[in-house]
């Protein structure tokens, strides 16, 4: 009797002690547990406020037909420009490839042996009327062109210039 009473203390002990093991990798694993609750928390929160906000969306939306609606215009001036008219195709086509952002042609005049060339139109800044014709002068079509007449103006109650640019210095003032 007293040996099955010493062996119940024993295995009483053992499984006491087994239990408190167990009970130390619960507390362990709930611990981690919780961290990880709060990783997730504060990584869903970090997630939340990198979101886009709604304005950010509807601009992206908007630039994003504005690109869609150019390149459409694009598609149809070059199917045009390339389709009939071949005596000044290349030099609308060239216009078009080279213009920058923030450069706008609002009139385009082109002589009927097309020696001569007007361009009108704004810009953001002046800047970008040198490297727009610069870069127009590489193109095949313009080769040996050289603006003879050029004119950038500000005025008061606009943001950006206004350019006036002509390879004839009389077409300049008309």
């Amino acid at each position: 009797m007293g040996l099955l009473i010493v062996s119940l203390v024993m295995v009483s002990g053992m499984t006491h002690y087994q239990a408190a093991q167990l009970q130390q990798r619960l507390d362990s694993m709930a611990s981690s547990n919780q961290g990880i609750e709060q990783n997730i928390a504060r990584l869903s929160n970090a997630v939340e406020a990198r979101r886009p906000s709604p304005e950010v969306r509807e601009a992206l939306i908007a630039i994003t037909d504005q690109l869609a609606r150019r390149q459409r215009l694009l598609e149809k001036v070059e199917g045009l420009v390339l389709g009939s008219g071949e005596r000044f195709s290349p030099k609308m086509a060239a216009l078009a490839r080279q213009i920058p952002d923030d450069v706008w042609l609002t009139g385009v005049w082109l002589s009927a042996e097309q020696s001569q060339v007007a361009l009108e139109g704004r810009a953001r800044s002046g800047s970008l009327v040198p490297s727009y014709l610069q870069n127009l002068g590489d193109e095949p079509a313009f080769s040996g062109k050289t603006f003879g007449a050029f004119r950038l103006s500000r005025p008061e109650n606009e943001r950006g210039i206004r350019f006036r640019v002509a390879t004839d210095r009389n077409r300049e003032d008309s």
